[in-house]
């Protein structure tokens, strides 16, 4: 999907593929939450354990910046050539919690990002170089899309694959 050209464009990316990705977990019981087979060997707490992670990398990252610190980028202690294991790490966080646990901090930092946004004018959103984290090469909108946005959808893919194949929900 191309990048959103205003700030209610991406908001409304943001509301539409966050909704979409929630209320796919309506249906799917606290037994079913911690079943294994979406792909990526993961759970439904852990898809949820994922998009809180980055959600909150991102906002973060953010914050960092405008606390005058420079942020670790992705996460403290992890590279780039590390994903993996940093997924792993939301996971493991986030082991102990029930999926409507999940849900409800996944809404929570959505409307925190929601919130970030609306706070920004269009040139933060949309020019390059507004944040030295962002680097000279994606705006604000960029970081929040592939964070945020485009997660949001391939889960849901990979989330309605899972029930349909294994789930029978």
């Amino acid at each position: 999907m191309p990048l959103a050209t205003s700030k209610e464009e991406l908001l409304q990316h943001l509301q539409q593929a966050y909704a979409k990705l929630d209320a796919e977990f309506d249906d799917v019981t606290d037994e079913l939450a911690r079943q294994r087979g979406i792909e990526g060997d993961i759970s439904c707490c852990d898809v949820l354990a994922y998009q809180i992670g980055w959600g909150r990398l991102l906002l973060g990252w953010e914050s960092a910046e405008q606390r005058g610190k420079v942020p670790d980028m992705p996460a403290p202690g992890f590279k780039w050539n590390q994903l993996g294991e940093l997924a792993g790490s939301f996971y493991a966080a986030a082991s102990s919690q029930s999926v409507s646990q999940l849900r409800a901090d996944f809404e929570l930092v959505v409307k925190e990002v929601e919130t970030w946004i609306q706070s920004l004018d269009e040139s933060a959103l949309f020019e390059t170089g507004q944040r030295r984290w962002t680097g000279e090469k994606w705006p604000i909108a960029k970081w929040i899309q592939v964070n945020t946005v485009a997660p949001y959808r391939s889960a849901r893919t990979k989330l309605r694959r899972w029930k349909k194949e294994y789930a029978s929900l």
